[in-house]
């Protein structure tokens, strides 16, 4: 393989060498080309400048023959220099076939010398791979022949211990029958009549542990039954004396705000208004991720847009209406209803004290969801939740309208009402705890001003007690 690439290196060589000659031998023959052409040049003005001076020295007649000359020989110089400029061209491009032919040559070889070598290193990996292969195999077949052969010694081993094993327990087994075989010789009679007391015994001690355990199990599951049915009942009366205190509560404060009303004599409006910031500022705190704006007055539609945003992306729309009248209105649903259709938003709460005859906190109406004031936050919480979860799974509007539907049967469940009557008592029951920690940190803060009062006017006390004594002592002598 080396001395190929050697023998393209020197043909390279010698095509470089010959394309330098030919150069060479190109610059000489256009030096001599172009030295004649000068001699001839010279040789050629000075017969003319002869001729010129001859045809001065002597006739006119002798001046035509010397210039037919002069011509003849000017001729004569430009056939030779075109004779001359023909072997200059013929010499050029024989000297660039001779370049052209050596630049194939080389090339050939050196793409003949290539192929040799691919080949040669192709065999060369195809016998190493061979031979690896070859390798590969026989260590694998040892591996196999010396797994087998560890294998056999293990079971050969196994077996020996077996054998051992079931030789040593088959001995202690006859030593331990000769045993027994001599005790039970020995006190054959007087066990028998001892182990037949005790099978009795033993028997009647089973029989009345089997009739305490069967009544023990009884007595717990009677005792399990008459519990839970005390729970029961007692969740069920608890349940029903919250539910009805929550009535109550509802009812009271329906008739405050009634009593407020009136004390305040403002109208429906004025109170709605309130209550839609009351509501606006709520959802404000609650989503301040999300684009909540206010409608003005006059501007048709409801009074909140809330937009649903989570990643930077909208995922649905909410409207919101407020309403604080004395009595429920049906318009109020078709209003709000035509609002959502008009805002394309995916769903509609009405917020209201007042509701349909028989129904109460939750209500669905028309595609409308009802809720009192104390309920949106948290119903908004669901249904912005639900917004979100469709838009990240991208389903379609046939299945959002499936999945809507049974949200909103969920939330006018008696499950979801028992949810949310948890979640009122534990907001009262920490409401509870706030007061109570109010008027403790209170009970505090006055006994603490008391204690600091007291301090101070001790420390008063103390103060003129000393100034008294220091004002006595450094008191001046009166002068009689």
């Amino acid at each position: 393989m080396l001395s190929k690439i050697e023998e393209a290196e020197a043909l390279k060589a010698g095509a470089e060498a010959a394309r330098t000659a030919w150069q060479a031998q190109l610059a000489e023959v256009k030096r001599g080309s172009e030295a004649a052409l000068q001699t001839a040049k010279a040789e050629a003005v000075e017969n003319e400048a002869a001729i010129r001076a001859e045809a001065v020295r002597v006739a006119n007649e002798a001046a035509a023959t010397r210039i037919a000359k002069a011509e003849a020989e000017r001729a004569k110089s430009e056939q030779a220099c075109v004779a001359l400029r023909g072997q200059l061209e013929e010499v050029k491009r024989d000297s660039q076939a001779a370049l052209e032919k050596a630049k194939a040559e080389t090339v050939a070889n050196e793409a003949a010398i290539r192929a040799d070598a691919k080949r040669v290193a192709d065999q060369a990996a195809a016998v190493r791979l061979a031979e690896a292969k070859e390798q590969k195999e026989a260590a694998e077949h040892a591996s196999a022949a010396l797994h087998v052969k560890l294998e056999e010694t293990q079971r050969d081993g196994e077996h020996a211990l077996a054998q051992v094993k079931a030789e040593a327990a088959a001995r202690e087994l006859e030593v331990r029958v000769e045993i027994i075989a001599a005790a039970e010789e020995r006190i054959s009679s007087a066990e028998q009549a001892k182990e037949e007391a005790l099978a009795k015994a033993a028997a009647a001690e089973a029989q009345a542990g089997k009739l305490h355990e069967t009544h023990e199990l009884r007595l717990a599951e009677r005792l399990k039954e008459q519990r839970e049915a005390l729970e029961a009942a007692k969740t069920e009366a608890v349940n029903a004396e919250r539910s009805a205190a929550f009535e109550e509560k509802l009812k009271l404060s329906a008739k405050m705000e009634e009593m407020q009303r009136a004390l305040d004599k403002k109208t429906a409006e004025e109170l709605g208004e309130g209550a839609e910031i009351d509501l606006f500022e709520a959802l404000k705190t609650e989503f301040d991720g999300d684009r909540i704006e206010r409608l003005n007055k006059g501007q048709p539609g409801a009074d909140i847009l809330h937009t649903v945003l989570h990643n930077g992306r909208e995922c649905g729309q909410i409207i919101y209406d407020s309403k604080n009248h004395n009595a429920w209105r049906n318009d109020f649903v078709t209003k709000l209803r035509s609002d959502q259709m008009a805002a394309r938003a995916e769903h509609a709460i009405l917020s209201t004290r007042q509701f349909p005859s028989g129904e109460r906190q939750l209500y669905v109406q028309d595609g409308v969801l009802i809720a009192s004031p104390a309920r949106v936050v948290a119903l908004a919480q669901i249904v912005r939740h639900h917004l979100i979860h469709t838009h990240a799974l991208r389903i379609s509007n046939e299945q959002r309208t499936q999945k809507m539907a049974e949200l909103y049967r969920y939330i006018t469940s008696q499950q979801c009402a028992d949810m949310f009557a948890r979640l009122d008592e534990h907001t009262e029951a920490l409401f509870d705890l706030q007061v109570k920690e109010k008027k403790a940190h209170d009970k505090v803060w006055k006994d603490q001003g008391i204690l600091i009062r007291s301090t101070q006017k001790v420390h008063a006390e103390l103060k003129n007690s000393i100034d008294s004594i220091i004002g006595t002592a450094s008191a001046p002598e009166v002068t009689q």
